[in-house]
């Protein structure tokens, strides 16, 4: 059995040690000749993802509800940035970097820890409004304290992040969310999401379950916070407010609550989709593919309708087809307004595509599921109970 076990162990650290050579490869050789508008979304999507899926784990498969997650980012990306700044910096810049995320990383969990023991006993909204209020706490100390610049924000951090650091505890994060999804203690986050009160009847320590998930989830959200720090060299308290925590909340809900690759699409999804409306070229392409999704999902609601007739293949398209009549009215005799009102527009459609997608597929991309190269649909569930 200790044969088979260190062989396991170093099968996986093969595995690690190629996963590190392609990062390292690929920041070498192939991030140079990339644009750099372009690495600067690959970044910045990569520490969405990090976001998204540490909140999943309390709002998705632990299933309370927190609004506070940007607060421990915060608390996340300040203490690794005094710390590279002011106490490493005589440090070789990996080692610096690698103390940094990590002090920050435990800042963020103990936390996490101290909201989480007195409210966590708490459920739904009042959870929520809990969490809430520590985020802007969080932000009000943060905008006070001189010794990381108060309002004014945190100026001259050194730049660390870069692809094979962000995407490297990317795959990091994913692999122990997943690892711990699937473990015993997975399973009773599960009970207390399904039903609270039949896993207290069963002997599961609620609050205790509620408290390590928090804090799970608070280091991970240090952690992102830190690379984002550390890569546009600058921190401010208005980075980290409640709208930066309904953002990471509307990525876990978009790709479902469980499942972590769907909060993963969601992630990237929602930030390539900032930067394609930057356009009209691309807010129209977007409508046409949102239009084009909103036919495919609701085929299933107006199936027992098409199969009587004209008239029921009539009613799946109607919306379709006004939507698209709609948008190239706008296109062909509006441009110039859309034009010059693009900024203002953008936020608009921004929150009317979260709305549609939300009506026409309430439980999200994935929904629990989980995507996979050898059986996409997997259920995250299912998948925990063959375990």
């Amino acid at each position: 059995m200790v044969v088979n076990m260190l062989k396991v162990w170093l099968g996986r650290l093969g595995m690690a040690a190629v996963g590190l050579l392609i990062l390292w490869a690929v920041q070498t050789y192939m991030l140079p000749r990339l644009n750099d508008y372009y690495q600067i979304i690959l970044i910045n999507a990569g520490i969405a993802i990090i976001l998204a899926v540490s909140l999943n784990l309390i709002n998705g498969i632990t299933g309370q509800f927190s609004l506070g997650h940007a607060g421990f980012m915060a608390i996340g990306a300040y203490v690794a940035a005094y710390f590279t700044k002011e106490v490493g910096s005589q440090m070789v810049d990996p080692l610096n970097f690698t103390l940094g995320l990590l002090v920050g990383a435990l800042a963020a969990g103990f936390a996490g820890l101290l909201v989480g023991l007195p409210s966590l006993r708490l459920r739904g909204d009042y959870l929520a409004i809990v969490t809430l209020g520590f985020n802007q706490i969080i932000v009000s100390i943060i905008r006070n304290l001189k010794v990381v610049g108060d309002a004014s924000g945190y100026t001259n951090i050194p730049r660390f992040t870069n692809f094979a650091w962000t995407f490297g505890l990317v795959f990091l994060c994913i692999l122990t969310v997943r690892n711990l999804a699937t473990s015993n203690l997975g399973r009773s986050m599960r009970a207390v999401r399904d039903d609270e009160i039949a896993a207290e009847a069963a002997g599961i320590n609620t609050t205790q379950i509620k408290v390590l998930a928090f804090v799970f989830s608070a280091m991970w959200a240090g952690v992102g916070g830190a690379l984002q720090a550390h890569f546009i060299q600058y921190a401010n308290p208005t980075d980290f407010s409640f709208l930066k925590s309904v953002e990471i909340v509307v990525s876990v809900v978009l790709g479902g609550l469980g499942s972590i690759t769907g909060a993963a699409l969601a992630a990237v999804g929602l930030k390539v989709l900032e930067e394609v409306m930057r356009s009209v070229p691309g807010v129209i392409w977007t409508c046409l593919g949102l239009i084009a999704l909103s036919t495919y999902w609701s085929y299933a609601k107006h199936r027992a309708e098409i199969s009587r007739g004209v008239s029921g293949i009539i009613a799946w398209l109607a919306g379709p087809v006004i939507s698209l009549f709609i948008v190239a009215g706008a296109y062909f005799f509006a441009y110039g307004f859309l034009e010059s009102s693009r900024s203002q527009l953008r936020n608009i459609l921004y929150a009317i595509i979260l709305i549609v997608l939300m009506l026409v597929r309430p439980q999200g991309l994935l929904g629990r599921a989980e995507w996979s190269l050898k059986r996409r649909g997997t259920r995250s569930d299912k998948a925990v109970m063959q375990a």
